[in-house]
């Protein structure tokens, strides 16, 4: 068994930080529902995220707990409750990528929120992005898996194949991410995110508190 740095080994969810990375890890084999052990840390793990020194902030599970075209018939998530428990989080607390695995392909989301695509670009996001880019990344091992006939609007590519992903973060302001394949460690997908620390703060649909100038 792998060594994870979680308090409890029986329960594998952890934070961890990497260079300018602030990681949330989930366990998908237990309970994520709002209210339960594991909700109370993701969100924990979430809030703490200090944006000045770790600005890039990323979710982690093995099940996909978001969005992949191989699941179910609408084509719209992997774990129905995931979704509907954790994206008011997600987008709460800004979660710039959210990976899974479980599925064996390939496939990156425009930034989503509620099923919605909330940003037009496909390859370069600046400023205040709205919405957390989900990507299966399960091309690693085992037999691949094919796509569901739906055609999403919020997938933006697909790959039914052997490979991996890479995160550099150039600096506080630049994130580079690449898709390379396993079979000739060429990059096939891609995308840029290019901001600064003030379009962290700035708030998103239903990811501020609301306010009310009652007295």
């Amino acid at each position: 068994m792998f060594y994870v740095p979680a308090e409890n080994r029986a329960k594998f969810w952890y934070s961890t930080d990497y260079g300018m990375f602030h990681f949330c890890i989930a366990d998908s084999e237990h309970d994520w529902r709002e209210g339960s052990e594991q909700y109370k840390f993701i969100e924990k793990c979430l809030a703490s995220a200090d944006r000045k020194n770790q600005p890039w902030l990323i979710f982690a599970a093995h099940r996909v707990l978001g969005y992949s075209s191989s699941y179910w018939r609408s084509g719209s998530y992997g774990e129905p409750m995931g979704r509907e428990s954790l994206q008011k989080l997600w987008q709460k607390y800004k979660v710039d990528v959210a990976f899974f695995g479980h599925v064996h392909n390939y496939e990156r989301t425009c930034p989503i929120y509620q099923n919605q695509c909330v940003n037009t670009e496909r390859s370069h996001y600046s400023g205040t992005v709205n919405g957390t880019i989900h990507v299966v990344v399960g091309g690693g091992g085992y037999q691949l898996a094919e796509f569901s006939p739906v055609q999403t609007t919020w997938s933006i590519y697909k790959d039914s194949d052997f490979g991996f992903v890479k995160l550099t973060a150039f600096n506080h302001s630049s994130l580079l991410f690449e898709y390379k394949k396993s079979s000739d460690g060429k990059v096939y997908d891609s995308f840029t995110i290019s901001r600064d620390y003030r379009d962290v703060l700035a708030c998103v649909h239903d990811g501020c508190e609301p306010i009310t100038l009652a007295p």
